[in-house]
């Protein structure tokens, strides 16, 4: 990293793997996992192989493995992968992309949290990545994911800004939002001891219809776009969903 008064420009998902942990430590995880859990158990899951998409530094993956599950991670970014890989070294990773990976195997669970999938940027590439991973999935598997609404893209944090401190790690993220183009942008400034860089990530909104019509066009049934923490149907002012859907 280069002095803390400079920062320096990071591809996305690059130098926040360092710190990521730190800044996400408070994130119910946990808890989400056990969302993913009664709702794929609530369609058959009985504890089969799972797949972890987006999984970055292995947060989402840990508790799975916790649970004595059989479960792998995938994600795009080496750098992510590689803390994953020092934190959770029993754990298979993969280096993917929702579109295009492939392991030549099926699983029961796929499962992606905090909206990952938002990274994909257009609805084509959306209908790619779920086709993807109606291909790895065993009949019968189940498919559960959440995804911030374009509500919540436009109105991400009370004045597009949000900071702090995370041990020893300040962060000052902005985020604007493009009416225009249905985009979010977020500038991940973040300094430590080391240094200073700026990410600059992108992100687009997902509502109910959206999705349902994606998973559906992508071959999967039983597709519900629910509410977290209780599983009721989401409605139109929902700023973060949860889809599951089912291979039949």
């Amino acid at each position: 990293m280069t002095d803390a008064g400079t920062p320096f420009s990071a591809r996305p998902f690059t130098a926040l793997a360092d710190v990521y942990d730190e800044i996400m430590a408070d994130v119910e995880y946990d808890l989400w996992a056990e969302f993913v859990l009664r709702l794929a158990t609530g369609r058959g899951y009985s504890g089969g192989p799972a797949l972890d998409l987006g999984c970055g530094t292995g947060n989402s993956t840990a508790p799975f493995a916790a649970r004595g599950l059989p479960v792998e991670g995938l994600d795009a970014s080496p750098e992510m992968l590689a803390v994953a890989r020092r934190k959770l070294p029993g754990v298979p990773f993969h280096d993917g992309d929702f579109g295009s990976f492939s392991l030549g195997r099926e699983f029961d669970l796929v499962y992606s949290v905090f909206d990952s999938l938002n990274n994909v940027l257009t609805e084509e590439s959306l209908l790619t990545a779920c086709r993807n991973v109606h291909r790895h999935l065993a009949p019968g598997g189940c498919f559960v994911f959440d995804a911030n609404t374009e509500l919540a893209m436009r109105e991400l944090w009370a004045g597009g800004k949000v900071e702090g401190w995370a041990d020893d790690v300040y962060y000052s993220w902005r985020h604007e939002y493009d009416a225009e183009t249905g985009l979010a942008y977020v500038e991940a400034y973040c300094s430590t001891a080391d240094g200073s860089f700026v990410e600059r990530h992108v992100e687009r909104g997902y509502d109910a219809p959206t999705l349902t019509r994606l998973l559906e066009g992508a071959g999967f049934a039983d597709v519900r776009v629910v509410l977290y923490p209780d599983g009721e149907p989401a409605g139109e002012d929902a700023d973060r969903v949860w889809a599951v859907a089912v291979r039949p």
